[in-house]
């Protein structure tokens, strides 16, 4: 317990305080920017047990906003998930770091329903937020939605059966995504302010204090805001128990703001079996335990064991189905 000593120093977690962090489990959907600094702040606090679920790898341009990965990481296109658990090892070995490399949905997350005490949402799409505030509603897991672009950041705490959801607070989701760190940026020194607020919430959380409000911060106008939120008590999705869909579609998408069409096979792949089909065209290949890479007629394509498929260097969808096909027959 030494290393919590200036922790357990604070009147409002103590020794007893200390002991209920380190016996909980924590989910953290996201292994970005906001996942990046949370699980830090959260492994250094002395959480128990944090499972890290991420579908993607390292970029060059992560490095700007999110902490735990190194050039080199970026260099190999480690996945997310399993380097930010390597990293986070180096920094606590009291405490159990498990990690998944894959989208956070149904049957993804099945290991860990009624498994874990919280939630925290630190994903960058509605999409994932609404599966995760029904996932947690059906589990009665509390959540902590957050969000940032810009110099904007919002937080706020959900327990299902008690405060408002996400469909209370919106109950009909942006038809487009405007406000995205890929198209409005993000400000590098936001993102620990909001992980900070958000792993501070959740410490309250644990500990028996149960309110909820929605919480915004401006990080270049130095402004804080606290806006209270009740329940709607006809709520579709918590008081009536509506299931809005929420399975994610097969079809080929365009990644905003990344010049990149995402394909989707309906079983996993063996990279030695395609490595040997790369071989037979003269196709050079780098894979490592998660994600295989190469280029074909000046287009990058990243693979990853779970069957997903990204073709990079277009926007057309068209084009980058003319790339998928030379490889592979699904859709």
């Amino acid at each position: 317990m030494e290393r919590y000593d200036r922790q357990m120093r604070v009147a409002q977690i103590g020794k007893s305080g200390q002991k209920v962090l380190q016996a909980s489990s924590i989910l953290i959907i996201g292994v970005g920017a906001i996942g990046t600094y949370a699980a830090e702040i959260a492994t250094r606090m002395g959480f128990g047990r944090l499972i890290l679920v991420d579908r993607d790898f390292v970029e060059l341009s992560n490095l700007q906003r999110q902490t735990l990965f190194t050039e080199e990481d970026a260099m190999q296109k480690e996945a997310k998930a399993w380097a930010a658990a390597k990293a986070l090892r180096a920094i606590n070995q009291d405490i159990q770091i498990e990690f998944l490399v894959d989208d956070a949905n149904a049957v993804s997350l099945v290991p860990y329903a009624g498994n874990v005490d919280a939630v925290l949402d630190c994903t960058d799409n509605f999409a994932t937020r609404r599966f995760l505030n029904q996932w947690c509603l059906e589990q009665r897991i509390p959540w902590i939605f957050a969000s940032c672009a810009g110099t904007f950041a919002n937080v706020m705490p959900i327990i299902p059966g008690e405060t408002a959801c996400l469909h209370c607070l919106m109950e009909k989701m942006p038809l487009f995504n405007e406000t995205s760190c890929d198209i409005i940026g993000v400000h590098g020194a936001l993102i620990p302010m909001l992980a900070g607020l958000q792993v501070s919430l959740l410490t309250k959380l644990l500990l028996g204090e149960r309110h909820t409000a929605y919480y915004q911060l401006d990080n270049w106008e130095m402004t804080f805001q606290k806006f209270g939120v009740t329940r709607n008590l006809d709520c579709a999705v918590c008081v009536h128990g509506e299931k809005p869909e929420t399975v994610f579609s097969k079809q080929p998408m365009l990644l905003c703001g990344r010049d990149t069409v995402q394909f989707q096979i309906g079983s996993a792949i063996h990279f030695d079996e395609f490595e040997k089909v790369l071989r037979r065209q003269d196709i050079m290949s780098n894979a490592n335990r998660f994600v295989l890479t190469f280029t074909f007629q000046d287009y990058d394509f990243t693979v990853f064991q779970n069957g997903r498929v990204l073709v990079h260097g277009t926007d057309d969808l068209m084009v980058a189905k003319k790339q998928y096909q030379h490889f592979f027959n699904e859709i």
